[in-house]
């Protein structure tokens, strides 16, 4: 069975128990190359005991790219469901405006970070999918804009 996900208005789901930032800079999306999986992902993880949702989007932010010099905005929340077709993740989206790029520290689980203008091809997860976000993030950081 396929992971499935479900997009949810900001703040509509409870119990929040991953992040993910869609961080750009410059015009390009961040990536963090994952040491282990020898791919590209973006930055994000679990939200820890005690932690809310945003602190644990700028934490996560700094722990797998060395940036701390950006403005975090929250996007929307999802709901994933579990290979098992049982268990499921809430989640909420982030997206960060980066102001300028940090070093990466050197316990962090990413290799490094680079820029692309796209989902790259040797994407940890649903290349697909994260094109659609990419553009569902583009149209919203463009109506912060208006």
């Amino acid at each position: 069975m396929k992971n499935t996900k479900t997009n949810f208005l900001l703040g509509q789901l409870d119990d929040i128990k991953f992040v993910v930032v869609y961080a750009k800079y410059e015009d390009k999306w961040i990536y963090c190359f994952h040491k282990r999986r020898k791919s590209f992902e973006h930055p994000g993880g679990h939200v820890e005991d005690g932690e809310t949702p945003m602190a644990a989007a700028i934490r996560e932010m700094f722990e797998e790219t060395g940036i701390s010099d950006c403005d975090m905005i929250p996007l929307w929340d999802y709901e994933q469901i579990w290979d098992d077709g049982i268990h499921k993740n809430n989640g909420r989206m982030f997206a960060a405006i980066v102001h300028s790029l940090g070093s990466m520290p050197p316990e962090s689980e990413m290799d490094r970070i680079e820029l692309f203008d796209s989902s790259p091809e040797n994407f940890t997860y649903d290349r697909a999918e994260d094109e659609r976000d990419l553009d569902r993030v583009t149209r919203m950081l463009k109506a912060f804009e208006e």
